[in-house]
């Protein structure tokens, strides 16, 4: 075995961590996880920004020691919110939206808050509502794409000898950064966008829309989402027609089928062609997970129950 000359290691450690330390400083964004800094360090040795690097790949012990100094000189601490990811300090911290969508890829603001954002509402949710998948089809997601394809990085960690740090699918806390989260798990991710200069993602104008029809509790109620369709859906006919022609519930179609023929006056082939989904004799209602009432649409075979 080599003898290592005194101070040596920690020479070498130092400049490694150094240079994961301007790394850092360099990419946008204010939390990371363990295995997207595993990442940042794998590149380095790639690109050889180092000085005193043995081998091609860093191993375990050598990323642990070299976050340890990162974490020692307060170049990275635990989120007080994600505890198991890292924020880095040289990077300004961000609102509740930009940081729960920094660090789950699959979450995006939805329901209410989308809402809002979109100025659908005079609502100011004290909730932010987000949409994510299932824990099942999360787990599915990041063992699909990863590790090189959602890591974000350059990196050869795919063809990684070693142990090495792998990706895990984030669990949200209770609250980010003050404010409180109400998540929705669904098997049906919605279609979503980044938000222009920010970290965070959106439910598109159409599933905004859609949404409101599935989940109206989350969306301030039929009533209220009625005044909404009265008041907006014109504006965006084709984007809501198109998102909702594609959905994959033949009930929310029947939904929106009644609300903008009957209710709205709005004509277009889409809407007719829904009016095929209608059920005879079924239970359906327009608000989900309230009773049946009396008052029905005999067009679209759907309880009026707001």
């Amino acid at each position: 075995m080599e003898a290592v000359r005194p101070f040596q290691l920690r020479k070498r450690m130092t400049n490694l961590a150094e240079s994961l330390a301007r790394r850092l400083d360099a990419q946008d964004r204010p939390i990371l996880s363990n295995y997207e800094i595993f990442a940042i360090l794998t590149q380095i040795y790639k690109d050889g920004d180092a000085r005193y690097l043995r081998g091609d790949q860093p191993n375990h012990d050598i990323f642990r020691r070299t976050r340890a100094l990162l974490v020692a000189e307060g170049i990275i601490r635990s989120d007080n919110d994600y505890h198991p990811l890292y924020r880095v300090m040289s990077k300004s911290d961000a609102a509740a939206e930009d940081i729960a969508c920094s660090v789950d890829p699959y979450c995006y603001i939805s329901h209410m808050s989308a809402m809002q954002r979109y100025g659908l509402t005079n609502r100011r949710p004290e909730a932010l509502f987000l949409t994510e998948p299932t824990a099942a089809l999360k787990r599915q997601l990041v063992k699909a794409e990863a590790p090189s394809g959602n890591i974000r990085f350059d990196n050869d960690l795919d063809r990684f000898n070693g142990p090495a740090e792998r990706p895990t699918a984030v669990r949200h806390p209770a609250s980010v950064r003050g404010r409180r989260l109400e998540i929705l798990s669904t098997k049906h991710v919605g279609e979503h966008v980044a938000i222009k200069g920010t970290l965070a993602r959106i439910a598109t104008i159409g599933q905004t829309f859609l949404d409101m029809l599935d989940e109206p509790a989350r969306c301030g109620g039929m009533a209220h989402i009625l005044e909404i369709w009265s008041e907006h859906v014109r504006t965006y006919l084709d984007d809501v027609l198109t998102t909702i022609d594609r959905a994959p519930k033949p009930i929310l179609k029947v939904r929106a089928g009644y609300i903008l023929d009957e209710r709205l006056g709005v004509t277009d082939s889409r809407i007719a062609a829904w009016s095929a989904l209608a059920q005879r004799g079924s239970s359906r209602v327009l608000v989900a997970g309230e009773p049946f009432a009396s008052e029905f649409s005999e067009k679209w075979m759907l309880s009026l129950n707001v």
